[in-house]
């Protein structure tokens, strides 16, 4: 709708102006009256917009994810799928879905949500369709269960209820509506509500949180698993429910546990998500027997955002089998705030554990909790300004054979690794650098620091010129590697995972792994 010059949306909403006067029945009549509702609306929309991008400042996270080791042939469909919304009142706005307004939801609180479905946590032969259908009809579930909760309701007992709820809806579905799936899948969900965590997971994924401890000179992290209690034939409370209805526990060959039901299948979960042969006359098999439940263990957990609690990741069976929660906070902690990083690592240490196969899929989702804004009153002028300024960078290349030039211009010859090889070579990177670092005096005075970032360190001029395939690392001294300046503009054409690395550097920081057209990278800023 176009409105006389000089006169907004939000002016004309407050004063009425060019109705004053004018008869109910004129405005009808004019079609003013349904052009005055729809101004309203765009302006209260506008205002909801405003806040919320307001609110998605005060939390922010950096997000990533890793997926190794299944052999994907043509046609072959994955059998882990994840989820990652960064703003899920965006996700709602559009699906026209009304969040609730108080209790924990008051003020228009962030809510995050990230999420994985995998197929090897089942009943029988893994298989990915009832992780694809789980995958695909999460949101909207979610969203219609939360806009169900009446005022008054909005409070952590009745969100971790709604959480069970829509797992159990995804699994009646799939029994009732979904005649060809007869696979399974298990399941980890976290939803963040402004600084509270909500989880929920069946079967033998995880979601681990690190929580830091003691003091500030000498820091623990320590891992809470926050799936421990559910999805294995060896818990007490698992074997109860499983004897109850029929089965008859017992510890296979190689020590794993292990529920028989009476036609005689063997599973080692006790949760999952579809597996219709295995949840009785909701299944439609006739003769089965009800053993695995497709309720969660829900907990919810009081963030202290970047404090006490660091990051969290999602991990998929094969994972949570092959690497414990320590490990998993050990990596974390050693590439802390990188998630690309830090994912990669846990998914190539499982996928070259023994006890997986190569079609196991390993994936392992990772969430960094960001610093909150010191200023979160900062003016627009000034975040803008922020985001326009440029960024002096250098890095160091490798490229894969999936990249859009797979040669390598400084040893004339072509490139044959993997995407995943070319990472490892950076994590690898990144640890070398982090060594030297730790050795390395940075002066106190800020100007002299930035002064000392223009300076290569003598591990990074040597890795440069033994692992990067960029031209830029035949310059020599000082500018080995260097992209020189690079606006706004120009970093997007590295491709919006590249940009969003650069933007988040201070001075004299590396980045986590950043991928371009042209390779992976690991980024410093200079300047």
């Amino acid at each position: 709708m176009s409105h006389p010059p000089g006169v907004s949306a939000a002016s004309l909403v407050a004063s009425n102006a060019g109705y004053s006067g004018t008869p109910l029945w004129k405005l009808k009549q004019q079609g003013a009256l349904q052009n005055l509702t729809k101004v309203v609306e765009e302006y209260e929309e506008q205002k909801q917009a405003a806040l919320d991008e307001e609110n998605s400042e005060a939390l922010k996270v950096s997000v990533d994810a890793v997926s190794l080791g299944r052999v994907d042939g043509i046609g072959e469909k994955p059998l882990v799928r994840h989820i990652i919304v960064k703003d899920l009142r965006k996700v709602a706005a559009r699906s026209k879905a009304q969040l609730p307004a108080g209790g924990l939801f008051e003020n228009r609180a962030p809510c995050l949500l990230f999420a994985l479905f995998d197929g090897q946590s089942c009943a029988e032969a893994p298989g990915p369709l009832a992780a694809e259908w789980c995958a695909k009809q999460l949101i909207p579930k979610l969203l219609r269960n939360l806009s169900a909760l009446p005022p008054g309701y909005e409070n952590a007992t009745f969100v971790k209820a709604t959480l069970t709820k829509t797992f159990e809806d995804l699994d009646k579905e799939i029994l009732r509506g979904q005649p060809a799936i007869h696979d399974g899948c298990g399941a980890a969900l976290a939803l963040m509500v402004g600084e509270r965590l909500f989880t929920a997971i069946a079967g033998k994924c995880d979601v681990v949180l690190c929580e830091v401890s003691g003091p500030p000179q000498r820091p623990r992290y320590v891992p809470v698993s926050l799936g421990a209690n559910q999805g294995r034939c060896n818990l007490e409370g698992e074997q109860k429910y499983l004897t109850e209805n029929g089965g008859v526990v017992f510890q296979a060959e190689g020590g794993a546990t292990m529920v028989s039901s009476p036609g005689g299948a063997v599973a080692a979960v006790s949760r999952s998500l579809g597996d219709r042969a295995w949840k009785g006359p909701d299944g439609g098999i006739p003769g089965s027997v009800k053993l695995l439940r497709a309720g969660p263990e829900t907990r919810v957990t009081e963030l202290s955002w970047a404090e006490r609690h660091l990051y969290l990741m999602l991990v998929s069976a094969p994972v949570a089998n092959a690497v414990s929660p320590d490990d998993c906070i050990s990596i974390g902690t050693e590439f802390l705030g990188k998630p690309r990083a830090i994912s990669g690592e846990i998914a190539g240490k499982a996928a070259e554990a023994p006890s997986n196969g190569e079609n196991a899929q390993c994936t392992a989702v990772v969430v960094h909790l960001l610093p909150k804004d010191d200023k979160p009153g900062q003016p627009p002028t000034k975040k803008a300004r922020k985001e326009a300024e440029s960024v002096r960078l250098r890095h160091i290349l490798v490229k894969h054979r999936d990249c859009s030039q797979p040669f390598d211009p400084v040893r004339s010859r072509p490139v044959m690794r993997s995407r995943d090889e070319a990472e490892g070579t950076l994590r690898q990177a990144l640890r070398e650098l982090a060594q030297e670092a730790k050795s390395t005096k940075v002066p106190v005075d800020p100007s002299k620091a930035k002064m000392a970032a223009l300076q290569p360190t003598p591990k990074y001029t040597a890795l440069c010129k033994e692992l990067s395939e960029c031209s830029t690392a035949q310059k020599g001294g000082g500018m080995m590697g260097d992209l020189g300046w690079l606006s706004q503009e120009q970093l997007v054409k590295f491709g919006p995972a590249f940009a969003e690395v650069a933007k988040s550097l201070a001075v004299g920081q590396w980045s986590d792994i950043a991928g371009s057209e042209h390779g992976v990278h690991i980024l410093q800023r200079i300047a």
